[in-house]
């Protein structure tokens, strides 16, 4: 009965929820290591000399980023009604997997730009209510040109952005060209910097790294991929019920739906076609897992499967942190 309890709007689960991603990242706080290798793009960059590359610092600053994100999942679903039911869950399963691959225990480029094009999907969503379009346009695109200057694979999800375009019916020649100069200005004020400090051969030397850096999953334990084939199987029954009750959800949430879908495409397109895009990755696509998954919790009609479902992703996403 664990998930019917904790499903509906609970003030002391969210009040719960940053011990909970504390306690799960307790590993990196306590042995906290870099998880990156060479020149990083210039904002890490930044982040590194603020710090002054404290890995103990940087792995504060990624659980916080966590515990935002969390947050910020039960707000989106206040204010698109994705879910079609008032719910925190969302913020308890993004508490849950987030820490769910081993590998990642710290801070990555990747996760400051998942927190970033996480707010670009609120822009997204904002455009088909149909005021400020073009506003919404330019600053999603602008989070997605921020988030590519912390992990430059960030940089794909601008062929998403015209993808949830034209889901929503706005890939106009306005919306277009509002989102591409948004991309444009942070990546012009940086390039305008390096050129201005005469560095501009050190950047495309890490541009190019960077792409064709040849990363690999390493050394993964059988746990782990057990963990990560729980969570596949997980958005495909999610997804196929999605589908199947798909005529009876409003239009907006059917659009939601497919935007959230082609986002978790694209990531793991970026996993398949890119060399450099490692496992790194997983911080990107569980934004739309987190919503897939949690709208079959809720709103599924057998209690006890969703049960069951419920309670391995739960003792998984414990016992991964003991056996991965």
């Amino acid at each position: 009965m664990l998930l019917k309890t904790i499903k509906g709007r609970h003030s002391i689960l969210l009040l719960l929820i940053p011990v909970i991603i504390v306690l799960l990242w307790m590993s990196a706080l306590l042995h906290s290591e870099s998880l990156t290798v060479g020149q990083q793009m210039p904002l890490y960059e930044l982040l590194l000399f603020v710090t002054a590359g404290n890995n103990l610092v940087l792995s504060l600053v990624a659980c916080l980023l966590l515990i935002l994100m969390a947050y910020g999942m039960v707000r989106l679903n206040e204010n698109y009604i994705f879910i079609r039911q008032r719910t925190d869950l969302p913020a308890f399963v993004f508490a849950l997997i987030a820490s769910g691959t081993i590998s990642l225990g710290g801070m990555h480029p990747s996760l400051f730009a998942a927190f970033l094009l996480f707010l670009s999907v609120d822009r997204v969503f904002k455009i088909y209510q149909g005021t400020a379009t073009l506003s919404n346009s330019f600053d999603a695109g602008f989070l997605i040109g921020l988030a590519s200057l912390f992990y430059l694979f960030a940089a794909v999800y601008l062929f998403w952005f015209w993808v949830a375009l034209a889901v929503l019916g706005y890939l106009r020649g306005k919306e277009i060209l509002a989102g591409l100069m948004g991309f444009m200005v942070p990546v012009f004020l940086v390039v305008a910097w390096y050129f201005w400090s005469d560095d501009i051969g050190e950047l495309q030397k890490t541009v190019e790294s960077l792409a064709f850096f040849q990363n690999s999953l390493g050394d993964v334990s059988v746990f782990q991929y057990a963990y990560w084939g729980i969570l596949g199987f997980l958005v495909v029954l999610s997804s196929m019920y999605m589908f199947n009750v798909y005529e009876e959800k409003k239009i907006s949430s059917r659009k939601y739906f497919i935007i959230l879908l082609s986002f978790f495409l694209v990531s793991a397109l970026s996993f398949s076609f890119f060399n450099g895009a490692g496992v790194e990755q997983y911080f990107i696509s569980i934004i739309p897992v987190t919503y897939i998954t949690s709208h079959y919790f809720v709103l599924q009609k057998h209690a006890w499967i969703g049960e069951v479902w419920f309670y391995l992703l739960v003792v998984s996403s414990i016992l991964i942190h003991f056996i991965g």
